[in-house]
């Protein structure tokens, strides 16, 4: 099973470094963030999401999200298995109801790493309806 979780996380870092935009956000920290986890500076990475959390009364769900996502994200390369999975878990609650396909894509990948297959493919289509149409691509990666 952690063999699985591992491989599924190593595959959706992956998926995440290679089609991560940095976009400009009201947190300097998650921008510094999100370029410290393209460039693999994970530890780094992590410093920033926390800062960007603890600021969260200045983040809008949809950020503070992709805060905790991309802290998991960056935990699980680190090798913080746990960490990672209750920051997934987290980006989830904060964000409930995404508005957007690329929040439904995030979502997604979420509870792609928490093994929630089915559910992961149901926000992959709703992303995929919202307009995104790589997300398209992790409904087939998660079929196979």
């Amino acid at each position: 099973m952690k063999n699985s979780f591992r491989f599924l996380s190593l595959a959706a870092i992956n998926v995440i470094l290679a089609s991560t935009i940095v976009y400009a956000h009201n947190s300097p920290s998650l921008s510094a963030g999100e370029a410290q986890l393209k460039a693999g500076q994970y530890q780094e990475a992590i410093e920033n999401f926390t800062k960007a959390i603890e600021s969260s009364p200045k983040l809008g769900s949809d950020d503070l999200s992709k805060a905790y996502y991309n802290r998991g994200v960056s935990e699980l390369a680190f090798g913080s298995t746990e960490s990672a999975k209750a920051d997934f878990r987290k980006s989830i609650e904060v964000d409930p109801t995404p508005i957007d396909a690329h929040g439904f894509k995030i979502r997604g990948l979420a509870k792609t790493a928490l093994g929630d297959i089915q559910g992961a493919q149901s926000d992959f289509k709703r992303a995929g309806l919202s307009g995104d149409g790589a997300a398209e691509q992790e409904i087939n990666k998660n079929q196979g």
